[in-house]
């Protein structure tokens, strides 16, 4: 009988032993899981298990490895990660602070539509904090996150609606032009486009409105020659894309072809400066332009028809499309005139008529005028 509660004991201490030594509870159990299945690559696996050693559930704190993990899912395209780690490099937990790296994957939060990231952005720019303050620019992702239900950022909406109610209309209005061009609307992205070339209401960011052109150019079957024309220029300049002149002229004659007068008087500028043989290249665009009421096409129409460069001279033709500039307050063409009327250069000479004239010009910001009238 004592050989037997012997072995009986001595089974239950090995038994309390094997226990103490490989039991692990339920929250271990899920951690271990969790690991196995984050570790072939699972997503939700690796947010689970950055949460746990986060939390210290089922394993001990560890924020280096919560970050590590949440690293891997971010790299998938988790945009719960992505904010996680934004938080992370914001407090400095499990790493060093870090603004640049916290900025970057806010960024991609907010740009996956994740409404706390877009309300947080509003945030830092109504504050300038990491970025430029900004009003527009946090009213803008306020309006954004707002919209996907953030009772926070509906709350900031509100307030700064009441307090400027003229940018506010400015930047609700761009939200709405963004969700036509969103549904496949050219002047929208045309809207969108100029709004971010111009910096008002939102920052200025050449490189999206570039991004807008384009689209706003496909989506027309090629046919928006404004769209055409600002890629022209923004090709030509290299301003929110590698400059390119080839591309530019390209994007320069097919809104000519569309009949815009902007790039036919671009054309005519070009020809007039390239060389003799192209001036009657020139004058056919400037007349095409000032046809369709483009002021300074008018004067040099005017100008060349005066001077006889390209076309037959005539000083009544000169002088019709002179008068249709000058009437739309081009001061080149009302200087010329206010001359010809002075001088008696082809018509009846009247001194009234050109002083009045050379008034307008200078009034308009001619200095040709108004050293003249000094």
């Amino acid at each position: 009988m004592k050989t037997f509660l012997k072995i009986l004991v001595g089974v239950l201490l090995a038994a309390g032993l094997f226990t103490f030594a490989f039991y692990r509870t339920p929250q271990e159990r899920a951690f271990a899981k969790h690991l196995k299945q984050a570790q072939a690559g699972q997503v939700e696996a690796q947010l689970a298990v950055a949460q746990d050693y986060l939390a210290g559930q089922g394993t001990k704190p560890d924020a280096a490895q919560a970050l590590q993990w949440y690293q891997q899912a971010a790299a998938q395209g988790s945009v719960e990660a992505a904010w996680e780690l934004y938080q992370l490099y914001t407090l400095g937990k499990g790493t060093t602070l870090d603004e640049k790296s916290a900025m970057d994957y806010l960024q991609i939060a907010v740009q996956q539509n994740l409404p706390q990231a877009q309300y947080e952005l509003g945030n830092l720019y109504a504050q300038g904090k990491g970025v430029v303050q900004h009003n527009g620019q946090a009213l803008y992702w306020y309006l954004q996150a707002a919209q996907k239900g953030s009772s926070a950022a509906q709350a900031k909406v509100a307030t700064l609606a009441t307090q400027d109610a003229v940018l506010f209309d400015e930047v609700n209005r761009l939200v709405q032009q963004q969700q036509s061009a969103q549904g496949g609307d050219g002047q929208a992205m045309l809207f969108l486009a100029q709004a971010y070339q111009a910096g008002q209401p939102l920052l200025a960011d050449e490189a999206l409105a570039v991004e807008w052109l384009k689209k706003a150019w496909e989506t027309s079957n090629k046919t928006l020659a404004s769209a055409a024309f600002e890629l022209y220029r923004a090709y030509d300049e290299g301003k929110g894309v590698e400059e390119n002149k080839e591309t530019a002229q390209e994007f320069l004659a097919q809104a000519a072809q569309l009949s815009y007068p902007l790039a036919q008087y671009q054309l005519g500028e070009l020809a007039y400066a390239d060389s003799p043989a192209r001036l009657e290249d020139a004058f056919a665009w400037f007349s095409n332009a000032a046809a369709q009421g483009h002021s300074q096409a008018q004067y040099m129409t005017g100008f060349m028809l005066l001077q006889g460069q390209g076309t037959a001279k005539s000083v009544p033709l000169a002088l019709r499309f002179f008068e249709q500039a000058a009437e739309q307050e081009n001061p080149s063409a009302q200087y010329v005139l206010g001359q010809i009327y002075l001088k008696g250069a082809g018509v009846k000479r009247s001194p009234r008529k050109g002083r009045a004239w050379l008034e307008r010009a200078a009034q308009n910001g001619s200095e040709e005028a108004q050293a003249w009238l000094k």
